[in-house]
């Protein structure tokens, strides 16, 4: 069987496939605001959230883990997560610098990643980090919590508190990319050490 077409993977892109169609039922939801509209756009993250959840389970579950799940797996969740969020900020639901943080955020990550894991002749793989796991949940907090106002008419935070999580998720991802930059400076440093004792 081909790696791709394995059942964890092909929930993995149901966040892939869902993508354009939450934002489309967010959009519809905000402009004619009917409950079945609002709804749609809920169940519609709830099903896309539990697919995350439910790929790594089943993986394991199934016994047919792979680093392509993974290289899969993440980019299914970026893909989704910036998507959503780019075009909210394109409506002006969220400011730009959110999807940026988190493009910037996953950049490093996805290039750290593949620079400290090939050295050596290793297989490439992708590198976690407490910090970006963390980081992972709060964007899927961020995109739950900006749709929530316009899409679903609901005010989970006042305001000034709402502001304040995103900036806080986009400092988490600032950070966490500065992590990364740190990680690989590191690892020059020490790789440059190594040749020359």
């Amino acid at each position: 069987m081909s790696l791709l077409f394995t059942w964890p993977n092909l929930v993995t892109l149901t966040r892939v496939a869902g993508a354009p169609a939450f934002v489309l039922c967010c959009h519809r939801a905000a402009a004619v605001g009917t409950p079945a509209e609002r709804w749609s756009a809920a169940l519609l993250f709830a099903v896309i959230v539990g697919s995350d959840v439910l790929d790594g389970w089943l993986a394991r579950r199934l016994r047919c883990s792979s680093v392509f799940g993974r290289f899969l797996d993440h980019g299914a969740d970026i893909f989704f997560i910036l998507f959503a969020l780019g075009w909210f900020a394109a409506w002006g639901w969220v400011t730009w610098w959110l999807p940026a943080a988190i493009a910037w955020a996953f950049g490093l990550y996805a290039f750290d990643s593949w620079w400290r894991s090939g050295e050596l002749g290793r297989q490439r793989r992708l590198l976690g980090s407490r910090l970006g796991h963390v980081g992972g949940i709060l964007n899927y907090a961020a995109v739950g919590g900006v749709m929530a106002g316009p899409a679903l008419g609901l005010s989970l935070l006042p305001r000034p508190l709402g502001q304040a999580a995103l900036v806080a998720v986009m400092g988490v991802a600032f950070v966490s990319g500065l992590e990364r930059l740190f990680l690989l400076w590191l690892g020059r440093s020490l790789q440059g050490l190594s040749q020359k004792t």
